[in-house]
Parts: C-alpha cells; sequence; structure tokens
C-alpha cells in the first residue's frame, strides 16, 4: 500500500508541475494531488512518490502530459454562459466586422485557450454560422487549444452526450448535430467540426504561444484560476501580444483583469464587462 505523499515530496512534486505548466497547488490542494497521483502511480506500478517524482523529471513518454490529464478539470458544455455568449455575438463581433471591413481586412482569428473536449470552439463556430451572413466571404480560423491530449481527442470526434447540450435549443441541436438514439449521443456535424482547428497547447510555454499572432478575440474562460499570481501575469501577457490592436480577452464571469493588468480596456457592452486591447 502506498504511503500518504509527504510535505516534502508534495513540494517537489508541485514545484516540478509549476515549471512545466505554470499550474499551482497550494498546501489546500495536497489531498487534491494525492488522489491524481495515487491514480498514476498505480498504473505505472510505482510504489513511491519519490520514485514517481523522478519519473516525472525524465518524461519518459510524456509522462507529464499523462499526469497533466488528471489533474486538470474539463467542465464545459456546449452555449455555457449564454450572457457571455450575446455580449460576443451581438456586440463585439458587429463591431469587430465593421471595423475590419472597413479596413479591408476580411480575416477573423478566434482562439479558445483551454477548450477541453470541444465544446466552446463548437459552439463559436455555430454562432459565426448563425451571425454572419455572408460568411463565405470571411477567412475565418477558430483555434481550440488545450493542454490534455485526452480531451483533445474527444474534441476530434465530436460525440457528446445529452448532458453537454444542456444549454443548446432545440433548432440548434436539429441543425448543427446528428443524435444516435441508440447511444444517445450527439455528433456535432462535419462542416462546424472543419471550422476549428485543434492544437495541443501548454499555455506557460512561450515557444508554443508564439503560434499564436494576430487573434481578433481569445476565449479563456475559468482557465487563469488554475495559476498563481505570477503565472498569471506571464500567460496574460501572452495573450496580450497574441491579440491585434482592438481584439478582446473573454475571461470566466467571476473572473476579472484588473486583479492582473491594466494594459486592457474595460468596456461595458450591453450587460457585461469586455477587455479590449487598446486600438493604438
Amino acid at each position: 500500500m502506498l504511503k500518504k505523499l509527504g510535505n516534502d515530496e508534495f513540494k517537489h512534486i508541485r514545484e516540478y508541475i509549476y515549471e512545466k505548466s505554470g499550474l499551482y497547488f497550494d498546501d489546500t490542494k495536497k489531498d487534491y494531488l494525492e488522489k491524481r497521483l495515487f491514480v498514476r502511480m498505480n498504473q505505472l506500478k510505482v510504489q513511491s512518490f519519490i520514485e514517481y517524482y523522478y519519473m516525472l523529471k525524465v518524461d519518459k513518454n510524456g509522462e507529464f502530459n499523462k499526469l497533466a490529464e488528471l489533474i486538470t478539470t474539463n467542465e464545459t458544455y456546449f452555449f455555457r454562459n449564454i450572457p457571455q455568449l450575446n455580449t460576443f455575438s451581438y456586440h463585439m463581433l458587429p463591431e469587430l466586422l465593421t471595423r475590419k471591413a472597413n479596413s479591408g481586412d476580411f480575416r477573423l482569428k478566434i482562439w479558445s485557450a483551454g477548450c477541453s473536449s470541444g465544446e466552446e470552439p463548437y459552439t463559436i463556430a455555430i454562432i459565426l454560422k448563425e451571425r454572419l451572413e455572408y460568411i463565405e466571404d470571411w477567412d475565418i480560423d477558430i483555434y481550440g487549444t488545450d493542454i490534455s491530449l485526452r480531451v483533445l481527442e474527444l474534441a476530434r470526434v465530436g460525440e457528446y452526450f445529452p448532458r453537454s447540450l444542456m444549454d443548446t435549443g432545440e433548432d440548434i441541436k436539429k441543425k448543427y448535430f446528428r443524435h444516435d438514439a441508440l447511444k444517445n449521443m450527439y455528433t456535432i456535424n462535419q462542416d462546424i467540426k472543419d471550422m476549428v482547428r485543434l492544437k495541443h497547447l501548454n499555455l506557460f510555454d512561450s515557444h508554443q504561444m508564439a503560434f499564436f499572432r494576430n487573434i481578433d478575440v481569445i476565449f479563456c474562460r475559468n482557465v487563469l484560476i488554475y495559476f498563481d499570481e505570477d503565472s498569471r501575469k506571464s500567460v496574460v501577457e501572452r495573450f496580450y501580444d497574441a491579440l491585434m490592436p482592438g481584439g478582446y480577452i473573454i475571461l470566466g464571469h467571476s473572473e476579472s483583469m484588473l486583479r492582473i493588468t491594466r494594459a486592457f480596456e474595460m468596456l461595458r457592452m450591453g450587460d457585461d464587462i469586455a477587455y479590449r486591447k487598446p486600438l493604438k
């Protein structure tokens, strides 16, 4: 039987996780981390935490990525937080499209950072299909990124239990999903899947983050809560660099950019607050 996670072992492992990903587990998360380490160590038949720590350091066969899948939460569903999506759809999007069309720029890049099993980027694709009258005139890229390879594979398959569509209207279900009554699963239509580019990404990796440039809107909802203050600032700085001037970032409903940086403009759009990279 495995012994309890000791304080020194906990500190070594959490510091390594922090160095690799920016994810920080304070002392109150010790039991949470211990339970997930137990799962992985039992799978590997590793008998001690220090042995597993050195296995992580060597990172053979991508061991850190496998642990990351166990220690991150992937709770999501289609059309999550509809008021926020309405702000994007009815306020941000028209402003962006008008401004870009007036400058002759018909490219639109939207990034779902921490996309989990794909519900958010596919929701964005559906919104664009519904809202853009002449969508064929636009060069659209929607990126969905996550640190977990497992959830990205689920996103590529695009099959969902009914719970993932609990906030999805019946008309949208009929229009953009196929329902398998035998399995009681919904599969996203191929034309929506084709609009989304899925990519494995560690937000703490500056080299990977450099790939994202000239983004118009970043969705990063309920992701920064897993970082400590310094890591949060570092990731947001990279988001700022990734955005076009005038580009927007959308955080979780209870998150505030003002606690992280003053670099963004804070705007009221409808009943919500929006954060925008200054135009100049």
